[in-house]
């Protein structure tokens, strides 16, 4: 997702070869989702942030970070790693009631954290809220085929939609099984220090 932070462990020779380039050349490389449907045409391109351990072997660990979408157009050969030839999606302009949207989504997002943690973890995201479908969908282990859904987007508005209807799913569905797990841990009997009245 364009702004959302990955970490990577490099140990194929083809993609050991492609991060030395990166590397050398302050460059990109693009990275599509693919199983056993398919190669998709959406993806998004990795800048490198941080070489964070390279091995005796040639192992790498790097930190990337999500830049720009582009749709695929086709796949060359030469190289031992993929390369294809892309085009860079185009941004429809904001609409002006994302704002509200995007306050929503957040309020959300804090209910799911809550009730996945109990309160104990912050949100991380500050406004002003540019690319915040991105930003949540990054954050939050969506299936990879929703995450790709959302990456094909083409507006903020219909991107924020689709996470706020996933964040209300899951945050009624946190929520309802630490119901039932505070249920379970009483163990259906009143609290020692009950008394009528309290």
């Amino acid at each position: 997702m364009p702004g959302a932070p990955l970490p990577l462990h490099i140990f194929e020779e083809r993609y050991k070869q492609m991060v030395d380039e990166c590397l050398q050349q302050e460059s990109e490389f693009g990275m599509v989702f693919a199983d056993e449907s398919g190669t998709r045409k959406v993806g998004c391109t990795a800048k490198i942030v941080e070489l964070v351990e390279r091995y005796d072997d040639g192992r790498m660990l790097i930190l990337v970070e999500g830049s720009r979408r582009f749709k695929l157009n086709n796949v060359l050969t030469g190289k031992p790693y993929y390369v294809g030839e892309i085009e860079y999606f185009e941004e429809e302009p904001e609409e002006p009631d994302v704002q509200a949207l995007a306050e929503e989504c957040i309020a959300l997002l804090e209910r799911v954290v809550e009730a996945a943690t109990e309160g104990s973890v912050g949100i991380e995201i500050e406004p002003p809220y540019k690319n915040l479908s991105f930003a949540i969908a990054g954050r939050v282990e969506f299936e990879a085929e929703t995450r790709q859904q959302i990456l094909e987007l083409t507006s903020e508005k219909a991107r924020l939609e689709k996470v706020k209807e996933l964040l209300t799913s899951a945050a009624e569905r946190l929520e309802r099984e630490r119901q039932a797990r505070e249920k379970a841990q009483t163990n259906g009997h009143l609290r020692d220090d009950w008394k009528p009245g309290t």
